[in-house]
C-alpha cells in the first residue's frame, strides 16, 4: 500500500483584520513510499489560485480539482515522483464560526475591535492552508505572518526574526516547530497585551486583549508549575522554549491545547479580585493542568487516528486533577474528580446507547461530541485512576514514561499504552485494559450471601433492560465489618461471570468498592444494604463509601430495581450526614427526583429541605474566611436545592444579596453563582438591569456566566419566552448555551421550551455543532416530558436530514425514555 505523508510544510499568511480576508501560500514537502503523480490534500472553504511543483529549481504548474464535498485538493503531478515539493497560493476568509481562523470580538475604550485566533481540532486546519489534515501525518512547520505593524502575532513557536515593511507591515517568521499534528498549529495575529516571566530554559507568557494581563498572574504561575510538574514526572523536557496562554474573547469550548500556545475562554484563564470565586479558581487551575498534561499526552505523543483520541482526554483529564492536587493538597480535588468525571461517565454510561473508550470508525467519521465527550473523558480517567490504584503508582508511572519515550513524536494505538506498561513492568495487564477500552457500557455486580461465602455475578449495567453477554477483568475491593468495626479489606481481580468470595468471622456487614475506586456499581441483599445504612448513620463508612452507596442506590430506583419510595426510606440514615460527597450526591439526587416525579415533590422537598436546613445551619449562608473549598462548593449547591425545595430563609437571603448586587454593593464572590439565580427567580423586575450589564463591554467574563444563568432563572412564564429570545438574538454564539440550560430544569417554563425550541431552531443550528448538540440533549430530557412521542418522531425525521446529531438524539431520546417511565413510576 502506497503511503504518503508530509515532511515540513512553510506556511506563509497575510491576514486583514479589517477586511476578515486572508491571502496565503504553503510550500509542502512531501514524501511517498512508492512513485504518484497525484496528491491529494485536505482543504475547506478556501479559494485555490495556483499549485506549484517545484522541482530541478523550477516551477511547474499543476492542474488541481477541488471537492468541496469531500474538503479534498487533487493536485495532478507532470509525472510519477517520490519526493515531492508543492508550492500552493489561496485565499481564505477569517469566520466569526469559532473554527479555523476565526474573528474575536472585545471592546477597548468603547471602540469595537478584533483579534484573530485559531481553533484546528479536529478537521480544522484545512480551514487555513491545504494539509494533511490527519493527526497521524506530523511534520515540521514553518510559520510566518505579514501583519500591521502596530500588531502581535503568535504561533507555537518563538519569533525567528521580526522585518518591517512597506504600507505600516511587518513579517515575523517563527522557529521550526517539533514534529507534530496540524490540528496543534496556532495562529493568533492581534493587539495582544503579556504577562512574561522565565525560568532557565522556558520563557512563559499570557496573551490577552488590551487591559486584562493584569487578571493573569495565577494563570502565569500554574502554568510554570504544570510545565515543571509534567516534566517531573514523564522524565521528557518540554520540547519548546516558550509556553504562550492566550485569553480569547469568543470561544466555543473550556481550553485548547495548541502545542506551546494554549487557549482558553477567559473567565477560565484569568482571576479577577472579588468576582472569580474559590470554585472559579480551582477551575482554572485544572483547566490549566489538563491543557498542558496535553503536550505529552496527544502533542508529544499524538493519536494515530481519531478513534485513539482518549489516548489524548483521559490521561489530561486524569493528570488535570493529579497536577492541581499536587499543588493544592487542601482543596481535596479528588472529591471533585469523582462529582465532576466518575459522575457524568457513570450518567452517560448507563445508557444502551454508548460506546467504547475506543471509540468505533476510523478517520473522520470519529469526532469528539455531546454523546462521546463523557466517555472519552471521564470515563477514560475514571479507568486509568483504576489502573493506577491496580498497578500502584510506581509502576503506573514507569509504564507512562515508557510509553512517551517510545512514542514521542510520533503516534500511537491504544494497544500501545498497555503494551507499554507491560514491557516496562512486566505486569500482564493487557486483557483487562481490553474489557474497558474496547467494550461499551460497565459493570453491575449483583451480591448474595450464600453460607459462608458471597456470591458474586456480574452483568452490564444499564437503565433500560439489555441483554448482554459482556464480562469485565474487574479490580475488586471488599471491606467487611464486624458491627461497627472493619476488620478486613480484600483485593482480588474478578475476571468470570460469577465468583465466590469467603466471608471472615463475625461479619456483619459488607461493602465493596471500598473508596469508591473502581468504575462499577454494587446492587446488595436488602439485609446488607441496611447494615451498611447503619455504618452510614453512625458514620462508620467513611464519606467516599456514604456517597457510593447513596449514588448506586438512586441509580437502580432508575433502573427500577428499587421504588423512589425505597430510596427516600433509606434517606433516614443520611439525616444527620455533614460531609461535602455524600451531601453533593443527596442533592442532585433528590432534584432530579423532585423535577422528573411529579408525584413526589412533597415528600421529597420535605426530606431535602430539612437534611440541607440542618447543614445550611451549620456552615452559615455567608463564607467564612479560609473555609474550605469543599464548603464553599457545597454551600452554593445546597442554596439551590433548598430554594427549590422551598426554603424561605435561603429565598430571603438570596433575594436580599441580588438586590444588594443590583445597586452595586459588594457581594462575595463565592455567594455570586447560587444568589444570581435565587435571587432573579423572584425578581422580574431585574430584568433590564442584568441586560445592561450583560451590555457592558466592560463586564468581566465571570460575572457574564453568572447573568446568563441568571436570566434563565426567572419563574415568569412570559418574561422567560422573553429571556430566551433575547438569548438567541444577542447573546454572542458562544455563550448562548449557558441559560438555555438553566432554562431546561427551570419548572416554570419548562412545559414551554420544547415549542421554544422547533420555533428557534433554524437560529440554534448556527452555534458550534458541539453546543447545539447540549442543548438538544437538555431541553428534551425534561421538556419531552409533556409529550415524549411527539418528541421522538419530530427528532427521528430531523436525523434523517442530520446526521450529525444522530449519536446525541439517540442519547438524548434513551434518557427522555427513562424519565417517563420514572415519572409514571
Amino acid at each position: 500500500m502506497v503511503e504518503i505523508f508530509p515532511i515540513h510544510y512553510n506556511i506563509h499568511l497575510e491576514p486583514d483584520l479589517s477586511t476578515f480576508k486572508f491571502n496565503g501560500s504553503t510550500e509542502i514537502h512531501i514524501n511517498s513510499t512508492e512513485p504518484v503523480n497525484e496528491i491529494e490534500l485536505n482543504v475547506h472553504e478556501l479559494a485555490i489560485w495556483k499549485c506549484l511543483l517545484k522541482k530541478d529549481e523550477k516551477d511547474v504548474e499543476c492542474s488541481f480539482n477541488v471537492n468541496p464535498q469531500k474538503q479534498t485538493l487533487s493536485i495532478n503531478l507532470p509525472e510519477k515522483e517520490n519526493w515531492i515539493n508543492l508550492k500552493i497560493d489561496f485565499v481564505g476568509s477569517i469566520n466569526d464560526q469559532l473554527l479555523g481562523l476565526y474573528r474575536s470580538k472585545y471592546i477597548d475604550n468603547g471602540e469595537e475591535k478584533f483579534i484573530a485566533v485559531t481553533q484546528f481540532e479536529e478537521e480544522h486546519a484545512r480551514q487555513v492552508f491545504p494539509c494533511f489534515d490527519h493527526p497521524s501525518k506530523k511534520a515540521t512547520f514553518d510559520i510566518e505572518y505579514i501583519i500591521d505593524k502596530e500588531l502581535s502575532g503568535i504561533a507555537n513557536t518563538r519569533i525567528k526574526s521580526e522585518t518591517d515593511l512597506e504600507n505600516d507591515k511587518k513579517l515575523i517568521k517563527f522557529n521550526t516547530t517539533p514534529k507534530m499534528s496540524s490540528y496543534l498549529l496556532f495562529f493568533g495575529i492581534g493587539d495582544f497585551e503579556y504577562l512574561e516571566s522565565s525560568s532557565e530554559a522556558i520563557r512563559y507568557r499570557i496573551a490577552t486583549t488590551p487591559g486584562k494581563a493584569q487578571y493573569a498572574d495565577y494563570a502565569l504561575d500554574f502554568g510554570r508549575k504544570s510545565i515543571e510538574f509534567g516534566e517531573q514526572y514523564t522524565g521528557i523536557k518540554f520540547p519548546i522554549d516558550k509556553l504562550d496562554q492566550i485569553a480569547v474573547p469568543d470561544f466555543a469550548f473550556g481550553a485548547m491545547e495548541n502545542y506551546a500556545a494554549i487557549t482558553y475562554r477567559e473567565n477560565i484563564l484569568l482571576v479577577y479580585p472579588g468576582i472569580t470565586s474559590k470554585v472559579g479558581v480551582e477551575r482554572i487551575a485544572e483547566v490549566i493542568a489538563h491543557e498542558v498534561a496535553h503536550q505529552w499526552f496527544g502533542n508529544l505523543v499524538s493519536p494515530a487516528d481519531w478513534k485513539y483520541i482518549w489516548l489524548n482526554e483521559s490521561f489530561a483529564t486524569l493528570f488535570g486533577y493529579a497536577i492541581a492536587d499536587h499543588y493544592h493538597p487542601e482543596w481535596e480535588i479528588w472529591e471533585g474528580f469523582l462529582v465532576g468525571e466518575v459522575d457524568s461517565a457513570f450518567e452517560r454510561d448507563s445508557l444502551i446507547e454508548t460506546f467504547p473508550i475506543e471509540l468505533p470508525g476510523k478517520g473522520e467519521v470519529t469526532k469528539i461530541t455531546a454523546a462521546t465527550a463523557p466517555i472519552i473523558y471521564s470515563k477514560g480517567g475514571a479507568i486509568l485512576q483504576m489502573i493506577q490504584g491496580y498497578l500502584g503508582e510506581t509502576k503506573f508511572k514507569k509504564g507512562i514514561q515508557h510509553f512517551l519515550n517510545k512514542y514521542k513524536f510520533e503516534c500511537a494505538e491504544s494497544s500501545a499504552y498497555w503494551q507499554g506498561i507491560e514491557e516496562a513492568t512486566g505486569e500482564p495487564i493487557s486483557e483487562m485494559m481490553k474489557t474497558w477500552i474496547y467494550q461499551p457500557g460497565y459493570p453491575l455486580i449483583t451480591v448474595q450471601k450464600t453460607g459462608n461465602n458471597l456470591h458474586c455475578e456480574q452483568s452490564r449495567f444499564t437503565f433500560l433492560d439489555i441483554s448482554s453477554s459482556e464480562i469485565w477483568i474487574i479490580p475488586l475491593t471488599v471491606s467487611f465489618y464486624q458491627e461497627n468495626q472493619l476488620i478486613e479489606t480484600k483485593r482480588l481481580v474478578f475476571s468470570e461471570k460469577s465468583i465466590e468470595i469467603p466471608i471472615p468471622d463475625g461479619m456483619t456487614a459488607y461493602k465493596f468498592n471500598y473508596e469508591q475506586t473502581g468504575f462499577y456499581r454494587v446492587k446488595y441483599e436488602k439485609e446488607n444494604l441496611h447494615a451498611l445504612g447503619n455504618l452510614v448513620k453512625q458514620k462508620i463508612l467513611s464519606p467516599r463509601d456514604r456517597y457510593g452507596l447513596h449514588n448506586d442506590l438512586y441509580a437502580f430506583v432508575r433502573s427500577e430495581d428499587y421504588s423512589i419510595d425505597d430510596y427516600l426510606d433509606f434517606m433516614e440514615y443520611y439525616t444527620h450526614e455533614d460531609e461535602y460527597l455524600p451531601l453533593v450526591a443527596m442533592s442532585a439526587n433528590l432534584v432530579h427526583a423532585f423535577r422528573v416525579i411529579e408525584s413526589r415533590r412533597e415528600r421529597i422537598s420535605t426530606i431535602g429541605f430539612n437534611t440541607f436546613f440542618k447543614v445550611l445551619e451549620q456552615i452559615g449562608y455567608e463564607p467564612k474566611e479560609k473555609e474550605s473549598h469543599k464548603i464553599t462548593s457545597l454551600r452554593s449547591s445546597l442554596l439551590l436545592s433548598s430554594y427549590l425545595f422551598n426554603d424561605e430563609g435561603v429565598a430571603e437571603f438570596g433575594l436580599q444579596k441580588f438586590n444588594d448586587y443590583l445597586e452595586g454593593q459588594t457581594v462575595h464572590p463565592d455567594l455570586l453563582s447560587s444568589i444570581m439565580r435565587i435571587g432573579a427567580a423572584q425578581n422580574p423586575s431585574s430584568f433590564p438591569d442584568l441586560l445592561q450589564k450583560l451590555e457592558d463591554g466592560d463586564t468581566p467574563e465571570p460575572e457574564v456566566m453568572n447573568i446568563l444563568r441568571a436570566i434563565g432563572s426567572f419563574e415568569d412564564k412570559d418574561l422567560m419566552l422573553k429571556s430566551l429570545d433575547y438569548v438567541v438574538e444577542n447573546v454572542p454564539n458562544k455563550n448562548k448555551i449557558f441559560p438555555v440550560i438553566i432554562a431546561a430544569r427551570n419548572l416554570f417554563i419548562i412545559d414551554h421550551l420544547w415549542n421554544w425550541f422547533k420555533k428557534n431552531r433554524s437560529k440554534l443550528e448556527k452555534l458550534h455543532p458541539t453546543h447545539f448538540e447540549s442543548v438538544i440533549s437538555n431541553v428534551v430530557s425534561l421538556a419531552g416530558l409533556e409529550n415524549p412521542e411527539q418528541v421522538k418522531k419530530y427528532l427521528e425525521e430531523y436525523v434523517k436530514e442530520n446526521e450529525f446529531v444522530k449519536d446525541t438524539v439517540k442519547m438524548t431520546l434513551e434518557r427522555l425514555t427513562i424519565n417517563s417511565r420514572l415519572r409514571a413510576s
